[in-house]
């Protein structure tokens, strides 16, 4: 045997072992891919769905955005109604306060008078 053969032996060999480990390795490789294709269509199946119901959430949430603002702007003009409401309540009882407050004061006065008067002059 000479030196050429003996090495094409060892290479022939090292072939045959490398190929004898690739085949399961490969035959795993392939099973893998098999069950990520299986897992990948799995998730689109359960994706398509889920994603139904968050655009419809979404829809609804963007519908009830919408009512609560329209809302927040009727609370805002009734509450600029009540404050103007309370302005004229405070301007009445500021004109009543000043202004008819003494005059009633004084005819009061002036009644009180009148029943001395006629009290003093009935006896």
């Amino acid at each position: 045997m000479t030196p050429l053969t003996l090495f094409l032996t060892v290479i022939a060999l090292a072939v045959v072992v490398l190929v004898a480990m690739l085949i399961p390795t490969l035959y795993q490789i392939r099973m893998t891919s098999k069950k990520l294709k299986e897992t990948v269509e799995q998730v689109r199946v359960e994706l398509i769905p889920l994603i139904k119901s968050a655009t419809a959430t979404s829809d609804e949430l963007q519908t009830l955005t919408a009512s609560i603002n329209n809302k927040m702007d009727q609370t805002n003009m009734l509450f600029n109604e009540l404050q103007e409401a309370g302005h004229l309540v405070l301007a009445t009882t500021h004109i009543l306060k000043n202004k008819i407050s003494p005059a009633l004061i004084q005819v009061a006065g002036l009644n009180a008078g009148i029943k001395a008067f006629t009290n003093f002059f009935t006896r």
